[in-house]
């Protein structure tokens, strides 16, 4: 059925193209490269597709199978940045040994964007049409600040998308979010012998840190989701005063809370003022501010959700099982497209490394996905 020659080779020829994200690592590409192969190959097997470039040097793909007869459309989706390399030997080798592909990317998530081509070949190589339209979406950004998402939502709608980030060939229904926000305490710079005259922002920002760390203790305790787990905070970034022998002027920290779906950003801005409020009651003086930097939306889409439906039913005739239901602690571009009214499902090859200085996949999970892909999109776009 799925040319397994062809997803192999495609997925060797992916990852052998150096696509790490420049935001992440300064020496990275970015996505023209595997954007402009996506793109030729697409073209090549007859397919409608654009390239949009949405910031110098960081691209978009986007192919169109068209239905005949309005029915549903569905967006099968993958982001083309990986992260970075540094500790990899090898990482972009593309080596296959014991039925697993190596490189950077290899699980996260190039493998995923073969099997979407290898299902997007059947469907050309077979003249197969559907009701509805299938749109092959190749994203940007994603390891970093989503602009390639951002930018597609503003572009095109569907009626649903399965996001294909590795799941093990489970069926993922949900993942975390996270905010990250700075808070600040600020201090009276002196020499280090005049006490009588400084102020340490260090020390009232410890005064804090105190209050976050019994927060970050009790989150998980009283913060679940069946599927995503617990809730989480930590403090990534801590930056405090100019040098020895003075007082710290300014300090400053950088909190990351993972949410649950469910969970907001005024949500969260109201849980780290009440820790600052907190402080503030216990020691007269104290002052900190705060502000957000980064806040992207957990989410979950309902499992009665007719591309759920599909997908299930679909993914257990394939791997002659029922996928188990799961939840990611991480945050996927989903998020974006469900808030732009899209319901997403999420299915992945398996695989392994993710991030990590050894990263593969599973080569006959890439063939697997692709079979689950085309027959999903054959139900669906009716």
């Amino acid at each position: 059925m799925i040319d397994q020659t062809f997803a192999i080779k495609t997925l060797q020829a992916l990852v052998k193209i150096n696509s790490v994200n420049p935001g992440l690592d300064e020496t990275g590409p970015g996505e023209r490269e595997i954007g402009t192969y996506i793109f030729n190959l697409l073209k090549e097997l007859g397919i409608e597709a654009e390239l949009d470039e949405v910031a110098p040097g960081r691209v978009n793909v986007t192919g169109r199978i068209k239905g005949d007869s309005g029915g549903k459309t569905l967006m099968l989706n993958a982001h083309m940045d990986t992260v970075g390399v540094s500790g990899m030997e090898n990482p972009f080798s593309g080596r296959i040994e014991d039925g697993k592909l190596y490189g950077r990317g290899a699980y996260d998530m190039k493998g995923s964007i073969a099997a979407i081509l290898a299902a997007a070949k059947f469907i050309q190589d077979n003249r197969i049409t559907f009701g509805g339209d299938l749109i092959l979406s190749f994203v940007a950004d994603e390891e970093h600040e989503s602009i390639g998402a951002q930018a597609l939502v503003q572009k095109l709608n569907a009626d649903a998308a399965i996001v294909t980030e590795p799941t093990g060939l489970n069926l993922c229904l949900a993942h975390r979010g996270f905010g990250i926000f700075k808070i600040t305490t600020q201090g009276k710079t002196a020499h280090g012998g005049n006490h009588m005259l400084g102020t340490d922002a260090n020390l009232k920002m410890g005064l804090l840190l105190t209050e976050l760390s019994k927060l970050s203790h009790n989150l998980p305790k009283e913060r679940k989701h069946a599927l995503c787990g617990d809730a989480s905070m930590h403090v990534p970034l801590i930056n405090g005063g100019r040098s020895l022998f003075v007082y710290s002027h300014e300090c400053t920290i950088h909190v990351e809370r993972r949410t649950l779906p469910g969970e907001t950003e005024k949500m969260i801005e109201s849980e780290l003022l009440q820790a600052i409020k907190k402080v503030q009651q216990a020691n007269p003086g104290f002052k900190a501010e705060m502000e957000p930097v980064i806040w992207r939306s957990p989410y979950e889409v309902y499992s009665k959700a007719p591309v759920v439906v599909d997908l299930k039913e679909v993914a257990g005739s394939v791997l002659g099982r029922t996928p188990l239901t799961i939840g990611h602690t991480w945050w996927e571009d989903s998020a974006i497209f469900g808030e732009a009214g899209i319901d997403c499902a999420i299915i992945g090859p398996k695989g392994g490394g993710i991030h990590e200085d050894i990263e593969w996949v599973e080569t006959e999970s890439v063939v697997k996905l692709a079979e689950i892909l085309y027959g999903t999109a054959e139900r669906f776009c009716r």
